[in-house]
């Protein structure tokens, strides 16, 4: 049997973006002071509540949901280079599971896809990994997957991106995050994500 290690219904995933859209950004992004009372302060004001964490910054929401501060810079909390987390994971207890993970994945993610276009409106783009419109890295370091990489790992095997309303805003995207191709007689899981990155100067 394959095991679900997470999941937040498509309904508690509406009201974690619903959230997020009274979120001030600009304060995201420029990042939270190191630690101590600055930093609780800096949580409150975002409306979030800071979970111990060793590498990276983790506050929990008003809905319960943990999310993941990455830096630009390792070892730094400032500035914010994404917010991250995971919605829904699946994975497999056996190797002859793994086409079961993909497909339940895929259903997975029609659902949350909806529940997004909910809140965020109609995405830039929406498609699976093999895609000819897939979007293209624009440059070495990018967040998007290189195609070659893409192609071999079929990951990311759904991906819809939102972009940003302003230069105050995020860049929203939602997808499934397969990791590298399993080698023969390794197991396959799927992670339903969501991340958040400052608007682009392109």
């Amino acid at each position: 049997m394959t095991t679900l290690k997470t999941e937040r219904s498509p309904q508690q995933f509406t009201e974690e973006l619903k959230e997020l859209e009274h979120v001030d950004w600009p304060a995201v992004w420029v990042g939270p002071p190191s630690s101590g009372q600055a930093l609780d302060d800096w949580c409150t004001l975002l409306g979030w509540r800071p979970v111990p964490s060793e590498r990276t910054l983790s506050v929990e929401t008003a809905t319960g949901q943990q999310m993941a501060l990455y830096p630009v810079v390792g070892g730094d909390w400032a500035p914010v280079a994404s917010l991250s987390w995971t919605t829904w994971h699946l994975r497999a207890d056996d190797p002859a599971e793994n086409q079961t993970v993909l497909d339940r994945a895929a259903e997975a993610w029609t659902a949350y896809e909806a529940a997004a276009r909910s809140v965020l409106g109609e995405p830039e783009f929406s498609g699976a990994w093999d895609d000819p419109a897939f979007p293209e890295p624009p440059h070495d370091g990018h967040w998007l997957m290189p195609r070659d990489l893409r192609l071999e790992n079929q990951s990311p095997y759904r991906l819809a991106i939102w972009p940003a309303s302003g230069p105050e805003g995020r860049v929203t995207v939602l997808w499934v995050n397969l990791g590298i191709a399993p080698l023969p007689g390794e197991k396959r899981g799927a992670l339903i994500k969501v991340d958040c990155y400052p608007p682009e100067v392109l």
